[in-house]
């Protein structure tokens, strides 16, 4: 299956299958505290994504890099239709939200493309690596 077409389900399940120890579902469910029917059932689709602690905990227990982790959030914030639950404060709620919010709507008109955003995230990667 494709990256971007990929679901929520089917990423934890391929995370699931990729480490190393061999997890079962039933691994999996009892370290995050629910139902293995319920676990199956978002692996293959057929619920919601769990909520923002348990995304936490399955990251931490599969030790899975802050790219899987943003990858989980934005997944199921895909399928709620919601702000990801690791930026919705901030993206909601504080003057860099407003300032982003501004900027995706000035995307949506086409006034700023991929091509603004890739230099823009260039520039802050390279003042960060200035500054670390």
């Amino acid at each position: 299956m494709r990256e971007e077409n990929m679901r929520f389900g089917q990423f934890i399940r391929a995370k699931r299958l990729a480490d190393r120890r061999e997890l079962t579902q039933k691994d999996v469910a009892d370290r995050l505290g629910i139902s293995l029917t319920l676990l199956s059932d978002i692996e293959k689709g057929r619920r919601k994504p769990f909520d923002s602690e348990k995304i936490e905990t399955f990251c931490a227990f599969l030790e899975l890099s802050d790219s899987d982790r943003s990858r989980m959030y934005d997944l199921a914030a895909r399928e709620t239709g919601e702000v990801p639950s690791d930026i919705d404060d901030t993206f909601m709620y504080s003057d860099i939200g407003d300032l982003a919010r501004h900027a995706l709507r000035l995307s949506n008109a086409g006034v700023i493309g991929a091509e603004d955003w890739r230099d823009f995230i260039r520039q802050v990667e390279e003042k960060r690596g200035k500054t670390d």
